[in-house]
């Protein structure tokens, strides 16, 4: 948690949320394991012609910002939207404006 969130944010979660961390670790290992796992299929991502939305926390940890980038890049539908304020799961610490931001990129 703390490579990822910062110093004492373990703490900070609730119980519920320290127990599924917990729960998916196995699962969460596994995926580090993966040797295609910080792979991107930027062919198949340019033939999507769907309208797409790719989102982002300002906040988020770095490592997101260019890989969020290389998909909007790959889908020449995508638009992109950057949540300020926001760390990488705007829809929990952010949900009215999240809310508002899909819904109207969905209308």
């Amino acid at each position: 948690m703390t490579s990822t969130f910062g110093p004492g944010v373990w703490d900070q979660l609730p119980p519920m949320a320290q127990e599924t961390f917990i729960a998916n670790a196995p699962t969460w290992l596994d995926e580090t394991r993966d040797p295609d796992a910080l792979t991107l299929d930027l062919a198949t991502l340019k033939s999507f012609d769907r309208p797409t939305l790719v989102t982002q926390g300002d906040a988020s940890p770095p490592m997101f910002r260019p890989i969020a980038q290389r998909v909007a890049d790959a889908i020449s539908s995508a638009s992109r939207h950057t949540f300020p304020g926001a760390g990488h799961v705007p829809h929990m610490t952010h949900p009215d404006d999240y809310l508002n931001t899909v819904s109207s990129f969905i209308a």
